[in-house]
């Protein structure tokens, strides 16, 4: 099944279901809720005061005639009913086409907190330096000057808020992954105007680590191994503590066709 099959439109028809399938189903799948969560994404953006259209042929959303957002929740088995998982797919079609793919999860006792646990994820770590990506202002001090065919170029990093999970004695600096990562993903920088970088890890307090660092939508494995190093050093107050930070990086337009 392609991604985009999770973001078809469902049937209108209602699926009247049989008197045994009632008993056993008395709850309906999370992902039959994809209408709402859609729904959901478009208040809040709203609110955020962005221009918003449907999509004519898919479940998504249309920002500022710009960029197109596609949002499905995703049925785990055997998951925590209190956990949600969606998966978001962000997508410009000059600047990245095959879209920016953000896998997230929800968290609360009810589907509505639920979905505003993983919108409040999406907006505030993803979007938010997506969107930031779109203007050319910058911060000097993680500016990269990087040589790429031949010709230097200037990128703006743009990054997204660091989300910290657990408990921290000392909360870790809003720079730290980057700083970490910052020589290795320099030769990975493409001529296309936008690239991406997601980070995220993990430890458990009986020091079992997890992480995942993608570039472009691509694992980066050996990226993935300095970060790893990092959480190996952290000393563990509870049963578990998280980072995770989605960067965008920006070629700087006065470098454009030079």
């Amino acid at each position: 099944m392609g991604l985009f099959d999770l973001f078809k439109k469902k049937p209108t028809e209602p699926i009247q279901p049989t008197a045994q399938t009632q008993q056993e189903k008395p709850a309906m799948q999370q992902s039959e809720y994809n209408g709402y969560l859609t729904e959901a994404l478009e208040s809040r953006l709203l609110n955020m005061g962005y221009q918003i259209e449907r999509h004519p042929q898919y479940l998504a959303l249309i920002v500022d005639s710009e960029i197109e957002i596609a949002a499905a929740i995703v049925d785990i088995h055997g998951a925590h009913p209190f956990i949600m998982q969606v998966n978001v797919l962000t997508i410009h079609p000059v600047y990245f086409p095959k879209g920016i793919y953000e896998c997230l999860v929800g968290f609360g006792e009810t589907i509505d907190k639920r979905i505003n646990s993983a919108l409040d994820n999406y907006l505030d770590s993803t979007f938010s330096p997506i969107m930031a990506g779109f203007s050319d202002t910058h911060d000097p001090d993680v500016d990269l000057l990087i040589t790429t065919n031949n010709r230097e170029v200037l990128w703006h990093p743009k990054l997204g808020d660091l989300m910290v999970q657990g408990q921290w004695e000392e909360m870790p600096d809003g720079k730290c992954l980057f700083e970490i990562l910052r020589e290795k993903i320099k030769p990975l920088l493409t001529d296309n105007k936008f690239n991406w970088l997601k980070i995220y890890i993990s430890k458990n307090a009986d020091g079992a680590i997890i992480g995942e660092c993608v570039f472009n939508n691509q694992l980066l494995n050996d990226a993935l191994d300095d970060i790893t190093q990092l959480a190996e050093a952290w000393i563990m107050k509870g049963e578990f503590k998280a980072l995770k930070q989605f960067i965008m990086f920006r070629s700087c337009d006065a470098y454009d066709n030079i």
